[in-house]
Formats: C-alpha cells, structure tokens, sequence
C-alpha cells in the first residue's frame, strides 16, 4: 500500500545515504540520572515546524515533475531545487524527534502503558484514516486520471481492501503513523536497555568518546550509510512497510539514534555546543550535493570516485541539517506558552487531515488557467486553513479526540 514518492528525488526517514517526534507526543516527566530537562520547548517547536513544512512540501508535489497522485499540467525546476534541499533532512528530522518523543513520555509511565497508549493514538487513527480520511485522496486520483463516478459510487471499492495502486485501499501518507508505531513497540527492550544503569553508562562513554575526538561523532551516520548502499539498491523506498526495507531499517536506526541522544543530557549538550559546526557543515555538503546534480557526469571525477562522493555528500546532508536543527532549536528556544501547547496538541490531527484537503482543493485549483506560483498559493493557504478548521472540529468530542490520537 504505497503512497507515491518523488521519482526523481526519493524520500525516506534515514539520513540519506543514497539517492534513492513521534506524532502521539508525550510531555516529558521527571528526570532520570543522566537525562535531559523535564521540557525540551526547542524540541517541542522543532516538531512542529517540521510538521508544519508538510503542507508546504506535499503542495509543491502538485508543481513538480516528480510523481504523485495528481499533477499540475506546468511544473517549476525553482520549485523542485528548493524542495531537493528540504527532502534530504526533513524525514530524518521526523524520525529522530520521534525517537527523542518516546524518552520523554518512557519518564513517566510504564512499559505496558506506553504501548498501550501509543496502539490506542497510532494504530486507531490509522484504521480510521485507510476507511475514512485517506478513500477522497484515491477518488480525486481516479477523477484526475479519468473516471466519471460519483464519490457514493465510488466508495465500496475501498471496502474490497485492494491495495492500492490497483485497488483503492491504502494508508498513503499514514505511512509514518504505522511505522512509528512499529518502532515504538519493537524498540522496547532496546528503550529498556538505553534507560538501565548499563546502558547510560555505554551511552556516556560514548560521548566521552565524541568529546575526546570530535570527528568521531560523525560516525553515527555510518549505520544509515550501510544501510543505504546495501539494503537501498535493491529496496526502493515504498513506503508498504513488507518491501521497504532501506527506509524501514534506516528510519528505524534515525529513531533510535533520537531516543538514545535525548535519554542524555550530556549527549543533548553536546549537540547543542557544536550546532554552529553542524550549520556551518550542513551549508557546505548542500553546495557540493547541488554541484554534484548540476554538473555534467564526466566533471571533477572519474565515475566510480563520483558516485562514492555523491554518495556520502548524501548521506551526510540529511545528518548535517538535522544536528545543526536539533542543536538551534535548544539553544534558542528555552520557553513555551500557550502557543505551543495548541501547536503541540494540534499537530498530530493536522498531520492526519492535510493531505486529503491539500488534494481535494488541488484537484480543483490545477485546472485553473494561472501559473504556478498563484496556484501554491491558494493550494497551501487552503490547505493550512481547512487543517485548522477541522482540528478545532476534531478537539471537541471525545469520540473524535479518540479517532484523531489526540488525548482525552
């Protein structure tokens, strides 16, 4: 049941190594030994601005040429270069903000209790989601694409539990919902080992390691780069969750890498001391990785040095950007407010809802005889206010609190 993925620019959850918060967020509880603050207000704003540039990036996927479930009949190169600079850490970015999520809520409650409340706010929301909120997504693709039924017509196919493509049933953008919850449940032991006295003392060891020889810390990205070349030539990203497996297992390894650093203070610090190198880092591998696309094959290398420079310039993009993101975002943000709350309850059911009104209003818009630019306008501003609309729809009852992941 994948949804679609740009073809020329592929997207996954692992720092990219080839070309190819978790959503029920937890408030953090009291602080265990070596962890970090009771509240990471820099983490909890970073959350939602990644959240929040899905709109922006699932409406450019409408004006570019990669492939998605319907298409403006012009598309914008402009376009397509700015969002290449997102797609390489905005997934990434996802994951281990995901992973740093489930330390936070872990300080608080019990190990049955996590997992009982993350199957309650992941798994019935995506159930709700494939019935419900994700059937108008394929509808206006079969519309797009030709057909002339009504939606009532239309419906009962979803109800075969054909995947999609061939069918019209599929998870689509809910993807992420079901592999955090797949990370959450198949990462207990390893949560258990990571918080036990064992494992807080490997995890200082290894900062004392990246302290001691700081080049040494960009070697945590060695794992996504085995993971891209071995796994990635043969696994394209599917977003199916049983034919996935580069993008399964690297995101999995960016979620852990989140859980592991926020279960540390003295870890969280140090990425926060050294975010201006990251930032400064990250500028640098986004000039080479643009270079390397822009100029012709036989430039700079013979093929097999290129394609191994292209290769890591890729690879640590995405692990770049996202150390340089995590250390800003608690370097300068150190308080909340009434802002944030909303965001932070807000997020997950604006998540759930957007794409479908992003398409729904799409569909209509591409048919409009105006360019590009005045056409994301309306197709992002649209979709930002009918999100908000019904998330103060959503937060009123508890019925649909329940169907939206949203607590009680």
């Amino acid at each position: 049941m994948p949804s679609a993925t740009p073809s020329d620019a592929p997207e996954s959850g692992r720092f990219p190594a080839h070309e190819s918060a978790g959503l029920a967020h937890e408030s953090a509880g009291p602080a265990h030994e070596s962890a970090g603050p009771a509240r990471e207000y820099g983490l909890d704003w970073l959350r939602v601005f990644a959240f929040g540039m899905l709109i922006l990036y699932h409406t450019g996927m409408l004006f570019v040429r990669w492939d998605f479930h319907i298409k403006n009949p012009e598309t914008s190169e402009v376009l397509e270069w700015l969002m290449l600079l997102v797609n390489r850490w905005r997934l990434p970015l996802l994951f281990l903000v995901a992973g740093a999520a489930v330390s936070f809520s872990l300080r608080r409650r019990s190990y049955w209790r996590f997992a009982s409340e993350r199957t309650r706010r992941l798994f019935v929301p995506l159930v709700f989601g494939m019935f419900v909120v994700v059937p108008p997504q394929i509808y206006f693709e079969r519309l797009w694409r030709g057909a002339t039924v009504t939606y009532v017509e239309w419906y009962p196919t979803v109800l075969q539990m054909q995947p999609y493509p061939e069918g019209n049933f599929s998870w689509h953008h809910l993807w992420f919902v079901l592999y955090i919850l797949v990370y959450s449940l198949v990462g207990i032991p390893f949560f258990r080992w990571v918080r036990s006295a064992a494992g807080q003392r490997a995890v200082n060891a290894l900062v004392d390691w990246f302290q001691r020889w700081p080049a040494a810390i960009y070697l945590m990205n060695v794992p996504n780069i085995v993971v891209g070349m071995t796994l990635g030539p043969h696994w394209p990203t599917t977003h199916n969750l049983v034919a996935d497996w580069a993008n399964l297992t690297g995101a999995f390894v960016t979620f852990l890498w989140g859980f592991t650093i926020a279960s540390n203070r003295r870890f969280l610090d140090l990425i926060t001391k050294r975010a201006g190198e990251f930032a400064v880092g990250g500028v640098v591998v986004a000039a080479l990785f643009f270079a390397l696309r822009a100029l012709p094959a036989t430039v700079l290398l013979p093929d097999v040095p290129r394609t191994i420079l292209r290769e890591l310039v890729q690879a640590y993009f995405g692990f770049t950007w996202v150390m340089a993101l995590v250390g800003m975002a608690r370097r300068h943000i150190r308080d909340g407010g009434p802002a944030l709350r909303y965001a932070t309850e807000a997020v997950y059911p604006f998540y759930i809802v957007h794409q479908t009104i992003m398409i729904a209003v799409g569909f209509y818009v591409i048919q409009w005889d105006w360019g590009v630019w005045p056409k994301f306008a309306v197709v992002a501003a649209s979709t930002f206010l009918g999100s908000w609309m019904a998330v103060e729809v959503v937060r009123r009852t508890a019925l649909t609190r329940l169907l939206f992941g949203m607590k009680p």
